[in-house]
C-alpha cells in the first residue's frame, strides 16, 4: 500500500497497522486494549520524544451500547412475565427503558455500580512549547479501543435504524399494554394470565361483560406483536472478540493522526505554534460511554498546566470518507454543544484545504468531546466519515483495508491548518 503521493497518510497508516497487526480488535477493558495502549505509549515515546504517562481507571464494559442485546433479552423476560403478572411486566419494562434512556442514549453512568468493572487506561504525552513559554495548549485526543460488531449494520446497514426503532417501540408498547391491562383487570376482576384465560373465554361464550372481556383478550394478544422487535434488539451485536471491529478507522486513524500532527509541529514546522504546549491523549473505553475521557477530565480538571481557559481540545474521531469532512458541533443526545469558536475555525480549516466542510450534530451516542465540554473546556470533534449507517462502522469491515490514504493525508492537513488558525490568534496579539 506504499504510495509516495500520500507520504503523511502512509505514515499514519503504518502507525495504525503497527497496533492492529498485534492486537486486532480492542474491546473496552480487554487485554487487547491494554496491549494497544502499550503500543500507543511506545509510539508516543518514539515519535514524539517524550515520556508517555499511563493512567488506569475502571470501566463497566457492558453498561452502555453493548447492553443493547441484554435489553432485548430483558424484554423477552418481561413478555413472559406479562402472562403471569402484568404488574411485574410493567416494572421490568419500565426499568429496561429507564436504563436505555440513561445509559444507552444518554451516558449518565448512574447505574454503573450494578455492573462488573474491568481495568482500562488512558495514555498521554506532553510536548513542551518550543519557545519555552506556553501561551496555550493544543490537546489532541482520540480513543484507542474499538467496538463490538454491530450485526445489523454488517448485514444490512440500511435497515439498522429501522430494526432498532422497532425494538424500542416494541418495548414502549409492552409498557403501555401492561399498564392498560392492569386497569382492565381492576375493572373486570379478572387476571390476565394463562390461568385466567379459560374464565375469560367462558365469559365471552356466555355473553357476560362482552365489551371488557373482548378488550382483555385483545390486550392478552397484543404483546405477541412485540416479539420481532425484541429479537432485533437481542441480535444487535456480537460479544465475540473474534467478530469485533478492528477499529482501523474508528479510531486508530484518529490516534495516529494526533501523533503525526504533534510530530510535525515539534520537528518540521518549527516556526508555527512555538508557544503551544502539545498534549496527545489516547483514551480508553470510549465505546463504553466515554469512560476514559470522563476519567481524564475528572483527574486533570484542576491541573491548570493541562486544562485551562487557553486549552483547545481537538478530538479526532475516524478518518475514511474523503467527501465527508465533518465538524461535529454537538452530541445531540448528550445535550452539550461544543465550542463555537473552534467550530468556525474547524470549518475554515477544512475549506482552506480545498474541501467542503459539513457541520453536523452527532445524532446518537457521543464523542470524547462531550466529556471536556461538560467540564467547560473548549472542544470540537472533527472526522471524515459518512454520518449515515454503513457496513464498515463498528463492524468487522473496519480493518486496514477500510483506510484510504488520500483521506488520511487530508485529515492530517486539516488538523495542521486548524492549529495554524488557532496559533494566529496568539501571534496577532
Amino acid at each position: 500500500m506504499e504510495n509516495p503521493q500520500f507520504k503523511n497518510g502512509q505514515y499514519i497508516y503504518d502507525l495504525v497497522k503497527e497496533v492492529i497487526d498485534v492486537t486486532g480488535p480492542r474491546l473496552p477493558g480487554s487485554e487487547e486494549e491494554k496491549i494497544g495502549a502499550k503500543i500507543v505509549a511506545d509510539q508516543i515515546k518514539r515519535e514524539l520524544n517524550t515520556q508517555p504517562i499511563t493512567e488506569e481507571f475502571k470501566t463497566p464494559r457492558h453498561a452502555c451500547i453493548s447492553a443493547i442485546p441484554w435489553l432485548g433479552w430483558g424484554c423477552f423476560l418481561s413478555f413472559c412475565l406479562f402472562y403471569l403478572s402484568p404488574a411485574a411486566a410493567l416494572a421490568g419494562t419500565a426499568f429496561l427503558l429507564f436504563f436505555a434512556l440513561t445509559h444507552i442514549f444518554y451516558y449518565s453512568h448512574m447505574l454503573d455500580p450494578l455492573f462488573k468493572k474491568d481495568v482500562s487506561q488512558n495514555v498521554y504525552g506532553v510536548i513542551p512549547p518550543k519557545s519555552g513559554n506556553a501561551k496555550y495548549n493544543i490537546m489532541l485526543t482520540a480513543h484507542i479501543d474499538s467496538s463490538w460488531c454491530w450485526l445489523h449494520s454488517l448485514h444490512n446497514a440500511n435497515t439498522m435504524i429501522i430494526k432498532v426503532a422497532i425494538g424500542v417501540l416494541s418495548a414502549l408498547i409492552l409498557l403501555v399494554v401492561s399498564l392498560i391491562t392492569l386497569i382492565l383487570e381492576a375493572k373486570a376482576g379478572l387476571s390476565v394470565s394463562f390461568m385466567a384465560l379459560k374464565d375469560i373465554v367462558t365469559n365471552l361464550a356466555e355473553g357476560n361483560k362482552v365489551g371488557i372481556e373482548v378488550a382483555i383478550l385483545v390486550f392478552y394478544c397484543l404483546p405477541l406483536l412485540c416479539l420481532p422487535g425484541f429479537y432485533f434488539l437481542s441480535q444487535y451485536l456480537s460479544y465475540s472478540k473474534e467478530k469485533a471491529a478492528p477499529g482501523a478507522m474508528d479510531n486508530l486513524s484518529g490516534v495516529a493522526t494526533a501523533i503525526k500532527v504533534a510530530k510535525h509541529f515539534a520537528e518540521e514546522d518549527t516556526d508555527t505554534a512555538k508557544d503551544a504546549r502539545f498534549i496527545v491523549v489516547g483514551t480508553g473505553a470510549e465505546e463504553s460511554g466515554l469512560v476514559g475521557a470522563l476519567a481524564f477530565v475528572k483527574k486533570h480538571k484542576d491541573n491548570k498546566e493541562l486544562l485551562n481557559d487557553d486549552t483547545y481540545v481537538l478530538n479526532l474521531d475516524s478518518f475514511r470518507d474523503y467527501d465527508n469532512f465533518n465538524v461535529v458541533c454537538k452530541d445531540s443526545l448528550q445535550f452539550v454543544p461544543f465550542d463555537k469558536e473552534l467550530i468556525e475555525l474547524s470549518r475554515q480549516a477544512i475549506d482552506n484545504c480545498n474541501l467542503e466542510s459539513h457541520l453536523i450534530e452527532n445524532p446518537i451516542g457521543g464523542s470524547d468531546s462531550t466529556a471536556f465540554a461538560r467540564a467547560g473546556f473548549k472542544t470540537v470533534t472533527i472526522n471524515a466519515q459518512d454520518p449515515r449507517p454503513t457496513d464498515y462502522y463498528h463492524t468487522t469491515k473496519d480493518g486496514l483495508d477500510n483506510l484510504n490514504l488520500d483521506t488520511l493525508e487530508k485529515g492530517y492537513e486539516v488538523v495542521n491548518e486548524l492549529i495554524r488558525l488557532i496559533d494566529k490568534k496568539y501571534t496577532d496579539k
